[in-house]
Formats: structure tokens, sequence, C-alpha cells
């Protein structure tokens, strides 16, 4: 199975984003999407594990504020995440909604589409009771869903259904997992560390929870049975009456205002009319259109002066020629080698006599004793000799100069800004002239707004401001009116308990006994889970152990210290060399602690037996030099598709050399501002260009 589409809607800074991928081919299993950092790399992370789990899939996500296993911190975390998700555009656009699109494709070519909706109100506040998650399966796009289940049912049927088809959500940390979290899950235990991914495999989680609640249900059953007394019913039904009170009070001001707020909502409907049929038009609306109009200008300036700028410079040397530009550069190339060759030779002249006495004073020693003139013949062969050193002058060496006056580091300036003028065209003048006539366009239409807007402004001002005050005054009685349902709902809630509680007191009693049999059923229970846990866990050390030596050894630098890993019941572990000597007893540096992790989560992922994708976000993390490498050649021997989310400091230069013979695609995100939003598209390609400028 591989993800072959994901499509994102207003999520983060992606307005609209679509990414499409082959199946994994002979060799070929690596998907490479680039993004420098803060450009939405990690957004695209964030997107597929929340897209597939949901709020499940909160504790995958480094940034998230979420820790701990609470449900109800992890509703609020959940809320907090997703409306900083939502793209802030989008409410001012009148879109109150953010998506994300799964399609996965199986052996068989089917695919199997998850779409997953959140809704936020006008003010993007997150709507949990709206959320939606749609499946479709075939090629048909059938819909399969829960049919009238609601509520926690439903999302348990969504729940089961993905882990089923697809991947538990206690199994996605060893497939969706961000490299730089790798330094931190290193840094704990090896036994926890395997201990952990054991049981996250086989889903033990679920089961220790399971065990947790039978346990507090026994608790619950074991209480279901108190003392009852005249006492307590008459204070119970004194209880019901104060409640009876409270709600007959909040019914009565709901009746007496919602008369009034009537009256305001027809008026609120009237004034919107009346402005619709004045148009726009107003004193904010004005200031707003001259602000617009002295940008305009501005721009209109600027414009102009860049293009005077061009014409006095640029694009007057532009047009003494290309010819003359090239022989210009020719002559001041040829003059930097001679430069280059002059005081080359004037350093060796400046030595020439201190080695003619050397020589000389050499002669001295030889015998039988040379005679002047034999001497003064070898001096002068050596004087000529030193000559020729220099002569003739290297090839593309100037005669003479013509431009004394530059020194090398100015020809080199100056051959520069000639190569400049070679990319100056017409697409860039026209390009200048089209903007400064877009600008001129633009403020004619906005001058004869401002003339059609100043007739009408008083008018509607005023309109403006009543409607103002009434939608004011509507939304103080409709916080009122929300808060008195929300009261009387909780009280008509609680009423309603104290009549069952009431009415369950007098049968408590015969109760008493089936209540005990029902928390010894689920103590019994609890107990048999954590003897499947206790037995489960050990049962798949080996299988673990096996792929991990396999991992570790494809992976480590140092292939020839660790020959096998050993893990004994109790999930010690063990790295043994050939003399089976635990290497533990010494120091490993933190690379090693790191593909010791990396060997636990190919291990769980390979021994699983799930087909699933990796998705890897920043795959090198903080992985030293010497071990990237193998990290990057094991993740190319899966059999499945590999996703990796790189920065352009990661698998770039020589790592993608590495790998490219195994990648199928590649996609780089680009990020830019629009105001003061921020703006992730994509496109194919990657960081290569880049790179070798680097």
């Amino acid at each position: 199975m591989h993800i072959s589409q994901i499509t994102l809607r207003d999520w983060k800074a992606y307005t609209t984003a679509n990414f499409d991928f082959p199946a994994p081919g002979s060799g070929k299993n690596i998907i490479l999407i680039g993004a420098p950092n803060g450009y939405g790399k990690t957004s695209l992370f964030e997107a597929i594990v929340l897209g597939m789990f949901g709020r499940d899939g909160l504790p995958l996500i480094a940034r998230s504020p979420f820790s701990g296993a609470d449900k109800e911190r992890l509703a609020t975390s959940y809320k907090n995440f997703l409306e900083k998700a939502l793209h802030r555009g989008a409410t001012a656009a009148g879109r109150t909604s953010c998506s994300v699109k799964l399609i996965f494709t199986d052996e068989n070519d089917e695919p199997l589409e998850i779409q997953r909706i959140w809704h936020f109100s006008d003010s993007g506040v997150y709507r949990a009771q709206d959320e939606e998650i749609h499946i479709y399966e075939g090629t048909s796009r059938k819909a399969v869903g829960p049919g009238a289940l609601q509520g926690n049912d439903r999302a348990d049927w969504f729940r089961e259904y993905i882990a089923e088809n697809l991947l538990p959500f206690t199994l996605a940390h060893f497939f969706m997992f961000d490299g730089e979290q790798v330094s931190v899950l290193a840094e704990r235990s090896m036994s926890d560390q395997v201990r952990h991914g054991i049981e996250g495999m086989l889903g033990m989680p679920v089961l220790k929870r399971l065990a947790k609640d039978l346990r507090a249900y026994a608790e619950v059953r074991r209480k279901d049975s108190p003392n009852v007394s005249d006492k307590t019913i008459e204070k119970l039904e004194l209880e019901r009456h104060q409640l009876n009170f409270e709600y007959d009070k909040k019914a009565e001001r709901l009746a007496e205002i919602e008369p009034y707020r009537a009256a305001l909502k027809e008026e609120q409907e009237h004034l919107i009319r009346e402005l619709a049929s004045f148009g726009s038009g107003s004193q904010a609306l004005l200031q707003e259109q001259f602000e617009q109009i002295k940008n305009h200008e501005r721009a209109i300036e600027d414009g102009n002066a860049q293009l005077e700028e061009l014409m006095m410079k640029d694009l007057a040397l532009a047009l003494s020629g290309l010819g003359l530009r090239k022989s210009i550069k020719q002559r001041l190339l040829s003059e930097g080698v001679r430069e280059r060759w002059q005081s080359g030779k004037n350093q060796g002249d400046s030595n020439l006599e201190r080695f003619l006495a050397s020589v000389d004073t050499g002669m001295q020693d030889i015998d039988p004793s040379l005679s002047e003139g034999q001497r003064a013949g070898v001096l002068d062969s050596a004087r000529s000799a030193w000559e020729k050193l220099w002569y003739p002058p290297p090839d593309n060496c100037a005669d003479e100069y013509r431009h004394p006056y530059l020194n090398e580091l100015e020809r080199s300036k100056v051959i520069d800004r000639l190569d400049e003028l070679d990319e100056l065209g017409a697409p860039a003048i026209v390009e200048l002239l089209s903007t400064i006539a877009a600008n001129e366009e633009s403020l004619k239409r906005l001058q004869d707004e401002v003339t059609r807007t100043e007739a009408v402004a008083p008018h509607v001002d005023k309109k403006r401001e009543r409607l103002t005050q009434v939608n004011g005054e509507i939304q103080q009685y409709d916080q009122e009116i929300g808060a008195l349902k929300r009261e009387m709902a909780a009280l008509e809630t609680q009423i309603n308990q104290k009549n069952t509680e009431l009415t369950k007191l007098s049968g408590q009693l015969d109760q008493a006994a089936p209540s005990a049999r029902r928390a010894a059923r689920a103590n019994k229970v609890a107990l048999m889970v954590d003897e499947i846990v206790a037995k489960a866990v050990p049962s798949q050390i080996d299988a673990i152990a096996a792929a991990m030596t396999k991992a570790h050894r494809a992976m480590a630098h140092k292939k020839d210290l660790v020959e096998r890993i050993s893990i004994d019941e109790n999930c010690d572990v063990k790295l043994l060399n050939s003399d089976d000597m635990d290497l533990r007893g010494y120091d490993l540096s933190a690379g090693e602690k790191q593909i010791f992790t990396q060997a636990l989560i190919s291990a769980v992922s390979s021994v699983s037996g799930r087909g699933f994708p990796m998705v890897v976000d920043t795959p090198l993390g903080r992985l030293d030099i010497e071990h990237r490498k193998g990290v990057l050649n094991h993740l190319v021997q899966r059999e499945h598709q590999v996703i990796l989310l790189s920065t352009n400091t990661e698998v770039v230069g020589e790592y993608l050399r590495e790998i490219s013979p195994h990648v199928q695609k590649k996609y780089l995100v680009n990020f830019e501002r629009v105001g003061d939003i921020g703006q992730s598209t994509v496109r194919p390609g990657y960081f290569e260009e880049t790179v070798d400028q680097v």
C-alpha cells in the first residue's frame, strides 16, 4: 500500500496544495519533498497525521502543546492546535473550514480515500461537533461509515476501520515520526524503548486502558449500593425543589427578553436593506480609498524612477552592443593574465642575484678548481636559463596595459557588471512599463470611485452607526439567551438525575448483590488483561532482536563493532560484539544511541507486518555526518514507500546523490508573504540548483 495523493485546503500556510505520488517500483521507493525551515514542511507532516487519526494523532506532533494521556487535556490541545492550523486568510475570505484528503492505493491498484474536514465559527473558533470524516472505497468511491452512530461510538467506528484497513494509531509513531524527535527518544533507556515499541506494535496501550477502565467500573459498582434512609430521600427532594426553582426563574427571564431581541432583528434587517440600496460609501471607505490612491501614486513614482535609472545606466550600457562588451571583457581578462605574469617575474628577479651568488659559492668547492672564465660562463648560463623561465609570456597575455588604473578586484567587478548587462532584456522593461500602466489605471478607477462615494457617505454613516448599535444589542441578548439555555439544560439534566436517583433508591438494596458480582467480574477481566500484556511482550522479543540487529548493522558506521543485539524477557538490551562482550559497558555517542532508536523503529515496522508507507519529517535530524548515509541507505532498502520531508541542509549534495537512483518523485515547497499572511505552494522539483551554488 502507498499514498498516491495528498490534498490540503486552507491548512496552515497552504490555501490549496496537491501532491501526487507513483506506486513504489523495483528499487524505487523514495518520495522527496523539500522545504527550508519555516516554509510548510512540518505543516504537511501534521496534515498527514491528523488527516488519518484526528485527535488521536496529536501526541505524534512534536510542536503540539499536548503531553500526557488525559482525554480532556487532549481535547483542549486539539482545539487550540486546529484553531492555529486554519489558514489565516480563510475567515476573512468567508471560508470557515479546512480539510485534508489522503488517497491510499493497495497492491491491486484499488484506492481508499480518507477526507477529514474541520469546521470553525466566523471568528475562527473550532467546532468539535461539526468535524467530518469521510471514507470512500474503490474506484467507484463507495462511501463507508458508521451509519446512525453518533458521538464516541461514531469516532470509535472510524478508529477501528482505519486500524484494520490502514494502521492502528498505537503503531503510528513507528511509521510517521519527526527525525529530530528520535534524538529525544534516544536518551531514554534502551529497555524502556524496546518495551514501548513492542507494546505499541501489539496494541498494548489499548489493553492497558481497558484494564484501567474495568477497574474504574468495578469501583463504581462497589459503591453503587449506599445505605438508604428517609433523610437521604428528603435531602434529594429538597435539592430537586431548589433546582426546579432556579429553572423557573431562568425560563421567566428567557420569555421576557426574547420579544426585545425579535424587534431588534427586524430593525437590523431593515437597516441592512437600506444600506444595500445606498451601495458602498462611508467616511471610513473614503479614507481607505485615499490611502489606496497614495499607494498607487507612490508605486507609479517608484516605477518611473526605476525606468529613469534603467535609461541612464543599464540600458545605455546595454545599447553599446554585445560585441564591444565582449571585447572589453576579453581585454580585461588578458590584462589580468599580464599582471599575474609580471608579478611572478618581478618576484623571481628579486631573488636572481642571491641565486647566482649561491651558485658562485658552490663552484668554489669544485676540485679541480674552475678558472675565472669557466665560472663566469656558468653564471652567464644560469642567468640566461633564469630569464627563459618567464619568456615567452603565457597565452592570452596582453602586450601592454590599456587600463592600468584597475587592479585585479576592480577588473573582476567590471566583468561581473558586463555579464549582468547581457541578462538585461526587453521583458524586464516591458514588465516594468506594464506595472506602471496597471497602477495608473487603478489610480483613475479609484479617483472615480471617490467622487461617487463622497455623495452618499454622510447618509450611509448614520445608518451604519445605528446598525452597529443594533448589532451590539443583539449580540448581548444572544449571549444572555445562549447562557440561559445552557444553564437551563444543565439544570434540567440535574433535575432528571435527581429524579432517577429518587426512583432507584428504593431498589438499590436489592441490587447490591448483582453490583458486587459485576465488580468482581470486571476485576477478574482486568487481571486477565494484565496477564495477556505480560506474556505478549516476551513473545515478540526474538523477532524484534533479529530485525534490530539487521537494521543496526545496515545503519551503523562502525559495523565491525556490534555483531548482534540481544534482548531478554525483561527487555534488558545488550549490544554484543563478536566476542559476546556487551558494548553498553562503554559510553555510546549520541549518534550511536540514535542509530539504536532508528533500528528499533525499523524493526517494529518490519515485524508488525504492516505494508504501510513511512513518513519522516527532518529525516536526518540531529544525526552526525558519519551515520547519515547509513540511515538513508537503510531506508531505500525498504519494500514500501518512504516519504522524506527534508530541509535544504539534509538530503542534499552527497546525500542526495547517494539515494538518487531510488527517488521516484520530488516536490519543492515555496513560501511568500502576501501582506502579513504567509502562503506556501508546491511544484515539482527540488534543491538541486541551490545545492550546486552552495
